[in-house]
């Protein structure tokens, strides 16, 4: 991760998160960690970061599992020192996940898979297991677990986010060479979901360089809750979340020159289709 201002932001959001999800007030997790109220307070609102050494507490406090609680004082100490956290694949999924719950304006780009919060939960087991001819049943399992927690959250979300999802047709040629059945499940479900307000999905037929084939980018938008913009992609062994604004500028000159080029989901269909047209 680039830098730390991201990682404070989760770490705040994660607070802020667990103790909604717990139904309690900034007053009674300060009770139980014995800080002042406003010193809490000062750790939701960013105006402070918690010293690492009470972080387990405070995530104790408010329901956090133990992995989120150790990235939080992986943030703190990173911080501290005035250093860059390193590429995690894990932490950035988890920072993707909270991103999609709080950041307004989304964009989320694969050429080759159906992005996650848009799968099935076959598409998961028997196209994405392709994908990952390595994997365990348990990490197989956990994916698509996380999978179903993300698109809850966003489904649950009020505040109308802008939401656009590009998906490289060579993703659906694939799909269906898999299996029909489930191509027309799936996309029904695209459709579902572009259905859905703010939420927008396309098709891109264009080959794009092996470098751009996914990423995505997140800015604040409408929502008074997002963290600073970012940008998140997958290389071969890790992930990076991206924060430099000319870097982040670049990315969105490149996803408006594609989403231009796309099929919008409600009038794309088939081969048929493509050669009606020609």
């Amino acid at each position: 991760m680039a830098q730390t201002e991201l990682g404070s932001w989760f770490t705040r959001m994660m607070l802020r998160k667990g103790r909604l999800a717990l139904d309690k007030t900034q007053r009674e997790i300060a009770e139980e960690v014995c800080y002042s109220t406003d010193t809490y307070r000062a750790y939701e609102a960013g105006r402070a970061t918690p010293p690492a050494k009470t972080i387990k507490g405070l995530a104790g406090a408010c329901g956090l599992s133990a992995e989120t609680a150790q990235y939080m004082v992986q943030v703190a100490l990173s911080r501290k020192a005035g250093e860059a956290l390193e590429a995690d694949m894990r932490f950035n999924a988890l920072f993707i996940a909270l991103a999609e719950e709080y950041y307004g304006d989304i964009f989320k780009f694969d050429a080759t898979l159906i992005p996650g919060p848009l799968q099935l939960q076959e598409y998961h087991y028997i196209v994405v297991r392709q994908t990952e001819p390595l994997a365990t049943e348990q990490w197989i399992d956990g994916g698509w677990e996380f999978k179903e927690q993300r698109q809850r959250a966003i489904e649950a979300r009020i505040d109308r986010p802008a939401i656009r999802f590009l998906i490289g047709e060579a993703a659906l040629i694939q799909l269906r060479q898999t299996s029909e059945d489930l191509y027309q499940e799936q996309m029904r479900n695209l459709r579902r979901w572009g259905r859905k307000s703010g939420v927008s999905i396309r098709v891109l037929r264009e080959l794009v360089p092996a470098r751009m084939c996914g990423f995505d980018i997140y800015q604040e938008g409408e929502s008074e809750l997002a963290g600073p913009s970012v940008v998140y992609t997958e290389i071969t062994d890790s992930s990076w979340l991206i924060d430099d604004p000319s870097r982040i500028a670049s990315y969105d000159e490149i996803h408006k020159k594609l989403w231009k080029k796309a099929i919008r989901i409600e009038v794309y269909q088939d081969d048929d289709w493509r050669y009606r047209l020609a």
